[in-house]
């Protein structure tokens, strides 16, 4: 477990005033500042079978927050409960992501509700406890987060966008509003590794946070929110050197959060 360092007090100068006219002769201790804290999250939307493969964040155990439609759950090209249990048992976090990847934003407020608490009821009835959503489309105004995403029983939902490089480098800890939870761009074909690994040291250097980073498939050109294999274990192995250095933790959506887990009840 990563222990969270504590910015060090400054000694007033009142105190160095008082310590110089009084002739002590000690020397006062210089407190030296600690490092910026950064926290990475790796994240799988849709439940797509070619995320299964990174299980293995697994020769670097990093654990990794899985947001999962639940209606598509065993059928073609996604994962299934099977997968899921084994990604569960490995330390992965399995998440909502609504039943069916609608945008609830659109729906009337019962068909918005029974999308997102059924997800949690269906997920719950085979083993797992959610406590994350991700807004399909990063759709959502007030009304969702409240009455809907909160209603619910989530303790955060998650966006898609709010982080760039010129004003906002990373959500902050804990977040700004938990229930609109802010990211880079996701990754996609023609993203680069450089770019991905750009989004986490410009949190490093402008004073820390969390880097919640996005993926929807891992393969050659399969999708447009794709990123070759090759290009997902590069970014891997460095941001191992990252976690090596001190300067990344690397946690899930629920390990950054916290909060009471919530029995998932519909509707």
């Amino acid at each position: 477990m990563t222990r969270w360092n504590r910015i060090p007090g400054r000694r007033s100068r009142v105190a160095a005033s008082v310590a110089l006219a009084a002739g002590c002769l000690f020397a006062v201790p210089t407190l030296a500042h600690a490092a910026p804290q950064t926290v990475v999250t790796i994240q799988f939307d849709d439940g797509n079978a070619d995320a299964f493969q990174w299980n293995s964040l697994n020769n670097y155990g990093f654990p990794a927050t899985y947001y999962v439609n639940s209606g598509s759950i065993d059928t073609a090209g996604h994962l299934t409960w099977a997968q899921l249990t084994t990604l569960s048992q490995a330390g992965n976090e399995i998440a909502s992501h609504t039943v069916d990847h609608v945008n609830i934003k659109k729906l009337k407020l019962a068909d918005a509700r029974t999308q997102v608490c059924q997800d949690r009821v269906n997920l719950a009835n085979h083993g797992f406890q959610p406590e994350s959503f991700a807004y399909p489309f990063g759709s959502y105004d007030a009304t969702v987060e409240t009455q809907v995403v909160q209603y619910c029983g989530d303790n955060s939902a998650r966006t898609v966008s709010g982080v760039n490089d010129r004003k906002v480098f990373a959500e902050t800890i804990p977040p700004l509003d938990p229930f609109a939870t802010r990211t880079p761009a996701d990754p996609k074909q023609g993203t680069t590794v450089g770019t991905i690994e750009g989004y986490v040291t410009s949190a490093e250097q402008n004073g820390g946070g969390w880097v919640q980073l996005t993926f929807h498939h891992i393969c050659d050109g399969c999708d447009a929110y794709s990123i070759p294999a090759a290009n997902m274990q590069a970014l891997l192995d460095w941001l191992n050197t990252q976690v090596t250095t001190g300067a990344v933790a690397v946690k899930t959506t629920e390990q950054v959060v916290g909060g009471t887990y919530t029995a998932p009840f519909c509707c």
